[in-house]
């Protein structure tokens, strides 16, 4: 018999939303996963075939990140992460949750959009094949959470 974690993998990769669901997940935990100052500087935008794609605020720290390659690897093992690529580009931080917080210069907030009618039609077309309603709802929250948090 397969566990339920093993059956909601292969579903969702028939969805083709494994990596989304993977992403979403490891960008939840970022700053648990990594310290600052580190977190502060790279984020997770990405993930093709258990390759990572990580955004760097500067030129300076994707220079310094050629020596954290295989200490970020072996930390995203548990995401089934087997190489990591760098590039310039923005860094979200999920820090402050109040939106009171100054947060820290520099560092840009996740935006969240509101999900449209096509997005509930396209959700409601994905999960209709599946009979178990706790499942059925469960997929429908992570679609939509990963939907809203792009």
């Amino acid at each position: 018999m397969k566990s339920v974690g093993s059956l909601l993998s292969c579903i969702f990769k028939d969805l083709g939303i494994e990596d989304k669901i993977k992403l979403s997940a490891m960008q939840a935990q970022w700053h648990n996963l990594f310290n600052e100052p580190l977190s502060l500087h790279i984020y997770p935008v990405e993930i093709k075939d258990d390759e990572l794609f990580i955004n760097v605020d500067s030129p300076a720290w994707l220079g310094q990140l050629k020596f954290f390659t295989q200490d970020i690897i072996k930390k995203l093992q548990a995401y089934n992460v087997h190489s990591v690529r760098f590039k310039y580009g923005r860094v979200y931080s999920k820090r402050f949750k109040d939106s009171r917080d100054q947060g820290i210069r520099g560092v840009k907030h996740l935006n969240h959009r509101t999900i449209n009618p096509s997005d509930i039609e396209w959700i409601n077309q994905t999960v209709s094949d599946i009979d178990d309603a706790d499942l059925k709802e469960g997929i429908r929250k992570a679609i939509e959470k990963s939907i809203s948090t792009k």
